[in-house]
C-alpha cells in the first residue's frame, strides 16, 4: 500500500491505482501522507484543506471524509484518531515521497556509480507529473507541492553526479543543457554542465556557459560567480587532467569518474530559497 504525492495524488496497491474522489478528501489524504506516522491536528488538518474559509461543519466533514479514506486504504487501522487528530499509520514507507527520500539517501552515499544511479533513477521514476498536481490550489499544499519540487531537483542533481562519476558526460549534456535553461541562476547545475562539456572535447563550450552564466548573474543580481565556480573555469583554462574522466575516453564511455575539482558541495545557487538544492 502507497499513498502517492508525486503526481496526481491517489493511492497504489497490489499494482493498482486507487482514485480518490473529490479535492478535499485528496487534501486530507495528502495532509497525512506528508506526516506520516505523525499525529496531524485538526486545526492542521482544517486550515490544510479549507483555509481561512472553514465552513462551521469543517469538523464533522472531516470525519466523513476520513472514513471514506479509510475505504479506499481498506482498513480502518490505516488512519487512526490520536490526540490532537488522526495518523497515517502504513508502515515506515507508506509514501512515494519516503521512498525517493531514501532513494537520494542511497544514491548521495559515496559507492560505485552504476549502484548511485540505480538507486537515483528509481526515485526519479516515482515522479508521475508535477508534485500534488491535483491540489496546488490550495495554499499550504501548494507551499508542499514546491518543497517537493526542490526534493526532485536533489534527486536530478545527485543522478547528474553520479553519471559523471560514471563517465556518461556525452549523454548526459542535454539534459544539463535543459536544466541549466530553466535554472538560470543555479550555478551546481552549470557546473556540471561545464564540466560534461570539458570531458566531452568541448572546452570552449565549456568556458562559454561559465560566461553566460557570469552575466547572467551581474544583470541579475550584481554578484559574480563564487569561488568554486571561478576555480573550475581556471581548471578548464590549464585543461587540468584532474578534470578528465579516469579512462581519458573523450566520448563519455568510460565507466568511473577520477578525482576531480568538486561541482556540487559549496556552490551557490544564486537567486534559490532556502533549501534549494
Amino acid at each position: 500500500m502507497l499513498v502517492r504525492l508525486l503526481g496526481p495524488v491517489d493511492v497504489a496497491a497490489g499494482g493498482e491505482s486507487r482514485p480518490v474522489s473529490g479535492l478535499r478528501r485528496k487534501a486530507v489524504l495528502a495532509t497525512l501522507a506528508l506526516y506520516a506516522g505523525e499525529a496531524v491536528s485538526i486545526g492542521r488538518l482544517t486550515g490544510a484543506v479549507w483555509g481561512e474559509a472553514a465552513p462551521a461543519t469543517a469538523v464533522n466533514t472531516l470525519q466523513s471524509h476520513v472514513s471514506y479514506l479509510r475505504g479506499v486504504l481498506g482498513s480502518r487501522a490505516a488512519i487512526l484518531a490520536r490526540p490532537p487528530g488522526y495518523l497515517l499509520d502504513l508502515g515506515a514507507e507508506s509514501t512515494d515521497v519516503r521512498r525517493a527520500e531514501r532513494l537520494l539517501r542511497q544514491g548521495e552515499q559515496p559507492a560505485d556509480p552504476a549502484d548511485r544511479i540505480r538507486h537515483l533513477q528509481a526515485a526519479l521514476e516515482l515522479w508521475r507529473g508535477p508534485s500534488l498536481a491535483d491540489l496546488t490550489g490550495l495554499t499550504w499544499l501548494g507551499d508542499q507541492a514546491g518543497r517537493l519540487d526542490l526534493l526532485l531537483t536533489q534527486v536530478k542533481y545527485a543522478l547528474s553526479e553520479a553519471r559523471l562519476a560514471a563517465g556518461d558526460h556525452v549523454r548526459l549534456i542535454p539534459a544539463l543543457a535543459g536544466i541549466a535553461a530553466e535554472q538560470p541562476l543555479d550555478e551546481r547545475v552549470h557546473a556540471q554542465l561545464m564540466l560534461a562539456l570539458y570531458r566531452a572535447g568541448r572546452q570552449a563550450d565549456a568556458l562559454a556557459v561559465y560566461r553566460r552564466l557570469r552575466r547572467t548573474l551581474d544583470e541579475e543580481l550584481g554578484i559574480g560567480p563564487g569561488q568554486r565556480l571561478r576555480d573550475l573555469e581556471t581548471a578548464i583554462l590549464r585543461q587540468d587532467p584532474a578534470l578528465e574522466a579516469r579512462t581519458g575516453d573523450r566520448r563519455g564511455e568510460g565507466t568511473a569518474a577520477r578525482s576531480a575539482p568538486a561541482v556540487g558541495g559549496g556552490l551557490r545557487r544564486a537567486g534559490c530559497g532556502a533549501g534549494q538544492p
